[in-house]
């Protein structure tokens, strides 16, 4: 018996693929000028394009074209932010996004289509808020569409944020080691309820700054300070208590919502709570630091006999 070879073919269907656009630059300018002219009917500050925002965007639109989802998380749970980091931003940033999608729109985007996603953008809650934050500078626009009318636009920004913490009553400022020190003070004697206070001490402070680093911080800023090594001898205390922390997007400056955001954080924490209620403690420096990009460190160190 003569054997048969049958061969069987199956069609599989091309992944989307898509088509270089020659107006991107254009598209892109009109989707700022639209942002910008929300913001400051606002009172908001202009946003400018950043190469690192378009690539990021450029990435996500084309992603979504190719594997046909339609999300900020791509399917192996990629966020806005790693694609941020992926360009070469800034990890101390915040990073916002907004998407569109349309399919069975044949033809080239143009002006017109990014004013449609603007309008859809701007009649959406979610949307909306990323166009009109607060702490938003830089800004970023891709859009891509493939010959069978898929069409995906993205939107992304960045800036340093605003200050967490949330202030009753009070206006939020920009203060230094000095103010920052009393207010800590201040929150941990209200936390004490009468008990033993603890005083905002100059050494103290002094001693913080010193370790503090200045200008760009890393993950790892913390690590690296070794606060406890190298006390002047002059100091009086016996025991030392540490409490740090970091933030990222919560704006440029130290502020006294800072002071306030840090302190209670580790109020709510059982160990950190317990550290700040110690009346063994009687002594306290607290400096936060910034680097302009929206990341900040924060560290009080406690000291008592």
């Amino acid at each position: 018996m003569i054997g048969r070879l049958i061969f069987v073919f199956v069609l599989v269907p091309a992944a989307a693929s898509a088509q270089a656009l020659d107006n991107i630059e254009a598209l892109r300018e009109r989707s700022l000028e639209l942002v910008n002219q929300e913001r400051c009917a606002e009172g908001l500050s202009r946003l400018e394009l950043e190469d690192d925002l378009n690539e990021a965007a450029l990435a996500h639109a084309e992603d979504m074209l190719e594997r046909d989802y339609f999300a900020h998380t791509s399917p192996d749970g990629g966020t806005v932010l790693d694609r941020y980091l992926d360009a070469g931003g800034d990890q101390g940033r915040v990073v916002r996004e907004n998407l569109s999608r349309c399919n069975g729109c044949l033809g080239q985007p143009d002006i017109k289509s990014v004013e449609q996603m603007h309008e859809g953008w701007m009649n959406s809650p979610g949307h909306r808020a990323n166009i009109l934050a607060e702490g938003l500078t830089n800004f970023g626009f891709a859009v891509v569409h493939d010959s069978d009318g898929n069409r995906y636009g993205v939107q992304t920004f960045a800036g340093s944020g605003v200050p967490r913490g949330e202030l009753t009553g009070g206006s939020v400022e920009t203060i230094g080691p000095q103010e920052q020190t009393r207010l800590a003070a201040e929150f941990i004697n209200d936390l004490r309820s009468g008990a033993k206070a603890a005083t905002a001490d100059q050494r103290l402070r002094q001693h913080v700054e010193s370790k503090l680093p200045s200008g760009n911080l890393t993950d790892d800023s913390l690590s690296k300070m070794k606060l406890l090594d190298d006390l002047p001898a002059d100091f009086p205390w016996l025991s030392y208590q540490v409490l740090s922390g970091q933030c990222g997007g919560c704006g440029k400056e130290p502020t006294n919502s800072d002071v306030k955001f840090f302190l209670e954080r580790w109020s709510e924490g059982g160990r950190t709570r317990a550290i700040l209620t110690d009346t063994s403690l009687t002594s306290l420096g607290f400096v936060v630091v910034a680097d302009g990009q929206g990341r900040k460190l924060s560290v009080l160190l406690l000291a008592g006999e």
